[in-house]
């Protein structure tokens, strides 16, 4: 069972205005556009399909099982053919040897280094345990960079699952300029008080609704110095900023994966068969294999 020792638990006074009352972001923080805008997929070439002369072949029943395509379905089950066919060369060309690696003193390595030193801003990444409760508050464990000594607890009226996907990354602005992109690891999950109440949970300080308050949060425990604390406020200004956008797009997937289920479950799906073709390889092909100029 957690303890919360009531010199522990700060609410901060930043983070909760009155009703009705915005607060002032504390941080610039925002979701970076992305590098390389998405493009619509161009259908590939489909390549000539190859003629195989088959010398002989064996057909055997296998039973498979494969993992579904979503953690809470059933596996996929079924018996499939497996041929096995022996066939002719079909004298199909070497794939093309990779290129051979750069000298570091060249000067294309050299410039294109140049540019990255220049253009690079770094990166940090910060773990973040979010236990979802009720939909309604997040118990929150941050850690950054990993590290355990510098960790804040707190509980948050965000629903974390907002954050789940999508959106790893959020840019940190700062005053002169240049900014810093913070990696957003969340180890995620939720339960319900109404099925059951945990210790746990029911020793938790509530926080008013973030609909009442805006984005808001309660400090458990750590160092309010730690950079951890930093991530706490950056978070609810993020999410202040952008939580809209962020429960768009969450909704947006869940029902997407809701309706795939959905149909999964009208049609499930069963495990194709398989065929294997092997033939002899020439001389030379043996000899660029052992040479490796064909990879």
């Amino acid at each position: 069972m957690m303890k919360i020792s009531p010199v522990s638990i700060a609410f901060l006074g930043l983070l909760a205005p009155l009703a009705g009352q915005e607060t002032p972001p504390k941080w610039d923080v925002e979701i970076p556009i992305p590098v390389i805008e998405s493009q619509p997929l161009e259908s590939p070439v489909e390549a000539e399909p190859t003629n195989f002369t088959v010398l002989n072949s064996r057909i055997k029943r296998v039973q498979v099982i494969e993992t579904p395509e979503m953690h809470d379905l059933p596996p996929i089950e079924g018996t499939i053919n497996l041929t096995v066919q022996k066939v002719a060369n079909p004298g199909l060309p070497d794939p093309v040897p990779p290129l051979s690696a750069l000298s570091p003193e060249d000067p294309a390595v050299i410039e294109q280094l140049e540019e990255m030193r220049e253009n690079y801003q770094g990166a940090d990444l910060v773990f973040v345990s979010a236990s979802v409760i009720d939909r309604r508050r997040t118990l929150l464990r941050i850690y950054p960079n990993g590290q355990a000594g510098d960790e804040i607890t707190a509980v948050s009226n965000i629903d974390f699952n907002h954050f789940s996907g999508g959106h790893g990354t959020y840019r940190v602005n700062r005053e002169d300029g240049s900014f810093r992109d913070i990696g957003l690891l969340v180890g995620l999950g939720n339960s319900n008080t109404h099925h059951s109440e945990t210790p746990e949970n029911a020793a938790l300080p509530e926080v008013s609704d973030i609909e009442h308050i805006g984005p808001a949060f309660v400090v458990i425990s750590g160092d309010q110095g730690s950079p951890a604390m930093d991530t706490l406020e950056q978070l609810h200004d993020l999410y202040r900023k952008s939580g809209q956008f962020l429960k768009t797009a969450y909704l947006t997937r869940e029902a997407a994966r809701v309706e795939r289920k959905a149909y999964l479950l009208a049609n499930p799906p069963t495990p194709k068969d398989v065929t294997i073709k092997v033939w002899k390889l020439t001389p030379d092909q043996i000899q660029n294999l052992q040479t490796g100029e064909a990879q």
